[in-house]
């Protein structure tokens, strides 16, 4: 095991850790782990490159990484006006990724799932849309529209991997699993947060959030 795939498990060591302090409602200790899991991928995922990796996904995906760890740092701030910063920092990562994930076109077999993608971001958008009006904040429209688009586009891109040969199994899988652990993260925060909440729904956000993470941090690297 390379030193870069050490340090991810590291990672997934502090983010439970943090998941604890989720569930036992510890703020101080979320305060911590929370950012400092981001910390510990972002510098695995960096390790990574220090051994064979694909340079094209790496250029992108640690700007990616970075700008979730700034979009962590809003997001677990009280106060409603660090949304929108957080959901900027978000996008901008998620763009990152879409990029990294794209060095080419995506081939044309892969649109069909295009089609499915795009259905599963509608019905999320609407819902989500439905939930905005009715607590009156039709400002959000706008950028959680745009914000689904390019959320949907990242998953797609991950799907569409297994459509390039030149990505091994392990790649793909933990492309499309971090990818779709990632998405289903973010509707999962946005369902509690503007449609029904739930008690046990930031621990759910948080646990997938981190596993996407990692795991797309850990496909960057060169291995069969």
């Amino acid at each position: 095991m390379e030193i870069g795939h050490r340090v991810l498990v590291v990672a997934l060591i502090v983010a439970v850790i943090d998941w604890l302090a989720v569930a036992r409602n510890q703020r101080r200790l979320e305060y911590i782990f929370k950012p400092a899991t981001l910390i510990v991928v972002l510098l695995g995922a960096w390790l990574l490159t220090r051994e064979p990796h694909d340079t094209w996904q790496a250029d992108f995906f640690l700007p990616g990484l970075a700008l979730s760890l700034v979009g962590d740092v809003f997001l677990m701030l009280p106060g409603e006006r660090f949304f929108l910063p957080g959901l900027v920092a978000f996008l901008l990562a998620h763009i990152c990724y879409v990029v990294g994930l794209n060095p080419t076109l995506p081939p044309w077999p892969a649109l069909a799932l295009l089609v499915v993608v795009a259905a599963i971001g509608l019905a999320l958008y609407r819902g989500v849309a439905a939930g905005l009006r009715r607590r009156g904040k039709t400002s959000l429209l706008a950028p959680v529209a745009l914000y689904s688009v390019v959320l949907s586009l990242m998953l797609f891109s991950a799907w569409a991997t297994l459509f390039r040969p030149e990505w091994t199994a392990l790649r793909q899988g933990l492309a499309i699993g971090g990818a779709t652990l990632f998405f289903a993260s973010d509707a999962m925060l946005a369902w509690d947060r503007f449609v029904t909440p739930s008690p046990s729904a930031r621990l759910r956000v948080m646990i997938t959030y981190h596993l996407g993470q990692i795991a797309l941090a850990a496909s960057i690297a060169l291995v069969a």
